[in-house]
């Protein structure tokens, strides 16, 4: 039979010790959610070859529990003894959270480099305020955080999570920013910066910065950098990362201006972004994107089974052909072309002779009026061949945009390859 445990036994559980440091060496990714994390967090783990799950997100519960116990015992004033929380140790209690926390870590990671990535959706961005005790904790540890402007996060967040409420993205994104410039600080030297824009127009040099930080060696720098060109694991819209647009080009109505004002303009200003936004890059375009990536539900695939259409680098896929059809159309919804005058792509068929393929563009306009219709063949084994053509003037206002690929002689076989490179829309 079980006896009850002595006053000194329970001591010991009222009253624990604190763990001491571990001396592995974590990192970790930081962020709000749709900033650049995942890629981030995949360039670490799949081209560096460091440990780490897809997200983590025990510290953002970590920092939630810590916060639980504060807002109990803030919430009653000193009752006199009438209280039994009166008695209660709440930093003891907070000391054996962290305890547990801590050995979660160590037993799953017992020692080395290992990568945690765990995106901020919380109101209060607690998995990044959990930062300066992450320190504590393990104090090798290095800290990563991804940073995208607020306009084009939250349009990113509305794609990818239609069915929450369009301020709690806008706070969401904004307590995140808020955050992060109060606990950076007591960081010292372990934290980089990483903007999400920087990660696309400028691998080579995030590669570098982050080889740097980290101390990789240059085999895991050159895997950082493969990752960063080839993977798009949570792109869901065009990429325009040389444009900052505007509310008026996010396509919001004047409520929605408006709450993200009152939400964010403070954010905003502290990360440095401005609101009015900037005109379209003349060098870098406005990109179409491989549609089977997570979360692309502005875009379909038609005419074609998935495996026909697959990304080769975030700037080439392949539409068809396909045995079972002739034609494949990869269509993209509501699209905004403001500003932008030119489309321009090389198109390639890979694969034995004898087949040739046309390549093509078309633009409809919201009433679904066909405003533009460009093609060309190509043949395989001939080379890359270029598809270019001017937009029609004016205010296009919001289209639809299909790429497509059609057999027009000979017949496929598995091994042929209809390839679209640099897909995009220029001033």
């Amino acid at each position: 039979m079980q006896t009850q445990q002595t006053p000194a036994e329970l001591d010991h559980v009222l009253h624990p010790e604190r763990r001491r440091a571990n001396r592995s060496a974590p990192i970790f990714v930081l962020g709000s959610v749709r900033s650049g994390t995942s890629a981030m967090g995949y360039a670490l783990t799949r081209g560096a070859g460091i440990p780490g799950h897809d997200e983590g997100h025990v510290s953002t519960l970590l920092q939630a529990m810590l916060n639980a116990a504060d807002l109990v015992a803030s919430n009653f004033p000193e009752s006199g003894g009438r209280y039994l929380l009166d008695q209660f140790d709440t930093p003891a209690l907070r000391t054996h959270v962290i305890n547990y926390f801590q050995a979660f870590f160590e037993q799953r990671y017992p020692d080395g480099r290992w990568c945690d990535k765990s995106p901020s959706d919380f109101e209060g961005a607690p998995a990044v305020r959990v930062a300066p005790l992450l320190l504590e904790m393990f104090p090798n540890a290095r800290f990563i955080y991804c940073q995208r402007r607020g306009i084009e996060n939250v349009l990113s967040r509305v794609t990818k999570f239609p069915q929450t409420p369009f301020w709690y993205h806008c706070r969401s994104w904004a307590t995140t920013i808020l955050a992060w410039h109060e606990v950076r600080a007591q960081l010292g030297d372990r934290w980089i910066e990483v903007r999400q824009e920087q990660m696309a127009l400028e691998p080579e040099k995030v590669s570098d910065q982050l080889a740097a930080f980290l101390g990789l060696s240059a085999e895991q720098r050159d895997g950082v950098l493969r990752t960063f060109l080839k993977d798009r694991p949570e792109q869901s819209r065009p990429a325009d990362e040389g444009h900052e647009l505007s509310m008026k080009e996010a396509g919001w109505d004047s409520q929605m201006q408006g709450m993200f004002l009152s939400e964010c303009a403070t954010a905003m200003a502290l990360a440095g972004y401005s609101i009015d936004g900037s005109p379209p890059s003349a060098e870098h375009g406005l990109r179409l994107f491989w549609s089977t990536s997570a979360g692309a539900q502005g875009s379909s695939l038609k005419g074609l089974p998935r495996e026909a259409h697959f990304a080769r680098s975030r700037d080439e896929f392949t539409l068809g052909p396909s045995l079972e059809s002739t034609r494949g159309v990869l269509r993209y919804h509501d699209f905004r072309l403001a500003g932008r005058r030119h489309f321009r792509s090389r198109v390639l068929l890979e694969g034995p002779a004898d087949l040739d393929v046309e390549f093509g563009i078309e633009i409809h306009n919201g009433v679904g009026q066909r405003i533009l219709h460009a093609k060309t063949t190509a043949r395989s084994q001939q080379g890359p061949v270029a598809l270019e053509c001017s937009l029609p003037a004016g205010d296009l206002g919001v289209c639809s945009v299909s790429l497509y690929t059609e057999v027009v002689r000979g017949r496929p076989d598995a091994t042929h390859a209809a390839v679209w490179r640099t897909p995009a829309f220029y001033v």
